[in-house]
C-alpha cells in the first residue's frame, strides 16, 4: 500500500479550474518533488492534501484512510504536516511559542519537550533565539522555524511549500540539507514543491511536473531538470538553470 494516493483529483476555484484528473502515488520513506511554473497547481495540489481546498472530483489516501472531505485538524491526527509557502510563521510570539503552536494535537507531553529538543539540535539557532520573537528572524531562520513546527505535529508525511522562496543559496543549501536529515532520521516522506529543477536534481528524488493543473511527467528529478517535457511545461522558458 503507497503512503499517499492521488486518484483522478480535480480542483476548481468557481469557474477555474486548477487542477484536472491528476493521479499518482507516493511510496512510505520517498521524496518527491513537485514542479511546474506559476499558476500549474503546485500549490493547490498540496491544499488538497491536507484539506484546506475541496476537491471537486477523486480521492485522497494516506495509508488507505480516505482524506477526501476530512478537516485539516482530522487529516493532521493521521501524520500529514504542512509547512505552508511564505512560511505564516507568528512574529510576535517567541520561537518556542511558535513551536508549541505545532503541539495543539498531542497530548503526550514527555515526547513534546524531547521533539523540541530535537529541532533545536536540527537547527541550533533556533535554541539560541528560543526566546526572541519569531519576527525579528532573518528569512531563512523562519523558514527553519516553519519546518520546525511542522515537526511538532509528529508526523510521517510532510508537504513542504517552496522552501527556498527569497531565501539565498547557501541557506536554501543548509535548509535541504537539514530536511534529508530529518527525513533519514525519522522515516519522513517529503512532498516538496520548488521550482528549481536543477535544485532538486541536486538533492535527488522523484519529481512530478505540472502544467495547466495536470500531470505532465513523473520521474527522476535529476533526468527531468534537463527534458525538454521541463521547457514545455514552462511554456518555452527554461528554468531548470534557476538556483534559489
Amino acid at each position: 500500500m503507497s503512503k499517499l494516493g492521488i486518484f483522478d483529483v480535480s480542483v476548481r476555484y468557481g469557474k477555474v479550474p486548477a487542477l484536472t484528473e491528476v493521479s499518482f502515488t507516493v511510496e512510505e520513506g520517498e521524496r518527491l518533488f513537485i514542479s511546474g511554473s506559476n499558476g500549474a497547481g503546485k500549490t493547490s495540489l498540496l491544499k488538497a492534501v491536507c484539506g484546506a481546498v475541496s476537491t471537486t472530483h477523486g480521492r485522497i489516501e494516506v495509508d488507505g484512510d480516505m482524506l477526501t472531505g476530512q478537516s485539516p485538524e482530522a487529516i493532521a491526527r493521521l501524520g500529514l504536516t504542512m509547512v505552508p509557502e511564505g512560511r505564516e510563521i507568528f512574529g510576535t510570539l517567541t520561537v518556542e511559542e511558535n513551536l508549541r503552536v505545532g503541539t495543539g494535537i498531542r497530548h503526550d507531553t514527555e515526547a513534546i519537550e524531547t521533539d523540541i529538543d530535537e529541532v533545536y539540535q536540527s537547527f541550533p539557532i533556533l535554541g539560541e533565539r528560543r526566546h526572541a520573537n519569531a519576527g525579528a528572524l532573518s528569512g531563512g531562520q523562519q523558514q527553519m522555524l516553519a519546518i520546525g513546527r511542522g515537526l511538532m505535529t509528529n508526523p510521517k508525511l510532510m508537504l513542504v511549500d517552496e522552501p527556498s522562496l527569497g531565501l539565498a543559496p547557501n541557506i536554501v543549501d543548509q535548509v535541504y540539507e537539514t530536511l534529508v536529515n530529518l527525513q533519514n532520521e525519522r522515516g519522513l516522506t517529503l512532498i516538496i514543491v520548488e521550482q528549481s529543477s536543477s535544485r532538486a536534481a541536486r538533492v535527488g528524488g522523484r519529481m512530478v511536473l505540472l502544467g495547466g493543473g495536470k500531470v505532465m511527467g513523473d520521474g527522476d528529478a535529476a533526468t527531468f531538470a534537463e527534458s525538454d517535457l521541463l521547457k514545455e511545461a514552462y511554456f518555452g522558458q527554461d528554468k531548470s538553470k534557476d538556483a534559489t
